[in-house]
């Protein structure tokens, strides 16, 4: 295949995006009343019963990278940079206070003159921000809203005598070479600057406890969530069919970035993970070191594993992954690898309902590969560290072990991977699985085998609301089966 018909071929698809009508503009969808993040407010009050300070995310000069902190905007559903909530429970006496930049604070003001006037200018007006005033108490239902340059002055006698505070924190660690101190994030440097102000008050950590309310969903939400699900699997379906032998694994992401835009999804929850053959080995938490990640061209008989289902929808994330041949049809041995992987995720879908715990939902998918007869293929040491399967749920650990639920963070490599994260403000929501599952929880149920002497990776994932009776597949549109995943990819050749 020449240079030139692999351009065709990544032309054509994008031709076909820009020329479809939109299904729903972003302007049709109506944010969330502020009502919705009074209640909240309302609830985290009565259940602390202490002041508590949440501050917002650092949002000047991102570049339109970042957004919002997700404990925040759960709280205010404001945009603006640098602001900072405060709630001092009282019953009805309940105290609200939001600080906020003023209009033009932070603007760019890139223009090298003394006259304060240029900062007013009109390339220099924010797009999303409230300031301090009238519009913004109707907009959050605050009943108070100070400048941010006032929040030192005022908290005092906001906080009073009392003997303890919750602050939103950030316990994560950062990375520093052995002998320098760690570095900190915005969030933990807030908090040591306000610890350092507040001498004689004891600082608990709130994030736990709007990480625990985040974990059930409200109608809202869930509108939101099955919006972007619905979003990427379109765009998922578009890149099946632009996928071709001797395109870069990077233009079928791009493909589906076509499809998001178009419907309406302003940004990705997540950088790009598609990759083919080989390449597809390589874990999600490493290939961001390379700058160019996507850069093989797929050949003729590759797998290509696309765990790039992630158009975000009014601050709702959405991970999706579906893996499905570059030549348009699976091998005997691909076919028969991936029935096993769909047929670990059945089992789990089918335990999914109120009550249950996620631990008896991964134990379902463990079985599954555990009647396949994989567990040898998961010893290390009968395999060998360049030949070892990667499988998840692990039968060895979850079943033959009897493991637990443990701490897992992909970035530090501790834990064992179970069967998915709950899935909200962000890709990752939460991991935390103590409790049985309820309705309105929204989990991804992503069981997965890596097998390096063949050079397959393959993994299932699918967003999976808790309902009164069981459960709905939010990216049920995304096809699963072999045999419509070949219908789309030979209709769309």
């Amino acid at each position: 295949m020449s240079r030139h018909s692999n351009r065709a071929l990544i032309v054509i698809p994008f031709l076909l995006l820009i020329g479809s009508p939109h299904a729903r503009s972003a302007q049709d969808e109506p944010w969330f009343p502020p009502e919705v993040f009074a209640n909240r407010r309302a609830r985290l009050a009565a259940e602390l019963r202490a002041p508590m300070i949440v501050p917002g995310e650092y949002l000047v000069r991102a570049g339109g990278v970042g957004k919002q902190d997700p404990n925040f905007w759960y709280l205010t559903g404001v945009q603006s940079p640098f602001a900072i909530l405060v709630i001092v429970p009282g019953g009805m006496e309940r105290r609200e206070v939001l600080f906020l930049p003023e209009r033009f604070q932070f603007a760019g003001a890139q223009f090298p003159i003394d006259d304060e006037r240029f900062r007013t200018a009109s390339w220099n007006r924010p797009l999303a921000r409230l300031a301090p005033g009238k519009d913004a108490i109707r907009a959050t239902a605050i009943a108070e809203v100070a400048p941010i340059d006032d929040f030192t002055t005022m908290l005092p006698d906001l906080l009073g005598d009392v003997p303890t505070v919750y602050v939103a924190g950030d316990t994560r660690e950062l990375y520093a070479p052995p002998g320098l101190p760690r570095p900190l994030t915005y969030r933990q440097q807030f908090t040591r600057s306000l610890a350092a102000s507040l001498r004689d008050v004891h600082i608990e950590n709130l994030t736990p406890a709007i990480e625990r309310m985040r974990l059930v969903k409200d109608s809202f939400e869930i509108a939101a969530l099955r919006r972007a699900a619905a979003i990427s699997a379109t765009g998922m379906i578009e890149g099946m069919r632009a996928t071709r032998p001797g395109l870069r694994d990077l233009a079928v992401a791009g493909v589906m970035e076509a499809v998001w835009k178009r419907e309406g999804a302003p940004r990705t929850s997540f950088g790009p993970i598609v990759s083919s053959g080989p390449a597809s080995l390589t874990l999600y938490t490493l290939r961001a070191e390379a700058y160019d990640f996507g850069d093989r061209i797929m050949q003729a008989g590759d797998l290509l594993f696309a765990d790039y289902g992630a158009a975000e929808f009014q601050m709702y994330t959405s991970d999706l992954c579906r893996t499905w041949p570059v030549s348009g049809r699976f091998t005997t041995d691909q076919r028969r690898y991936y029935e096993m992987v769909l047929e670990a995720q059945d089992s789990a879908l089918a335990h999914i309902r109120p009550g249950v715990m996620m631990l008896e939902v991964i134990h379902a998918a463990a079985r599954v590969f555990q009647r396949y007869g994989l567990e040898p293929y998961e010893d290390i040491d009968r395999m060998g560290e360049d030949r070892v399967w990667g499988i998840m749920p692990s039968p060895t650990y979850w079943l033959r072990r009897g493991g637990s639920l443990t701490d897992y963070s992909g970035a530090r490599g501790i834990g064992v991977r179970d069967l998915g994260h709950h899935i909200g403000l962000e890709a990752l929501d939460s991991r935390d699985y103590t409790r049985p599952l309820a309705p309105g929880m929204v989990f991804t149920v992503e069981p997965k085998l890596y097998i390096p002497d063949e050079s397959i990776a393959i993994m299932i994932e699918d967003m999976i609301l808790v309902t009164d009776n069981g459960y709905e597949n939010l990216s049920a549109a995304a096809p699963r089966r072999v045999e419509d995943i070949e219908r789309i990819m030979t209709n769309g050749r």
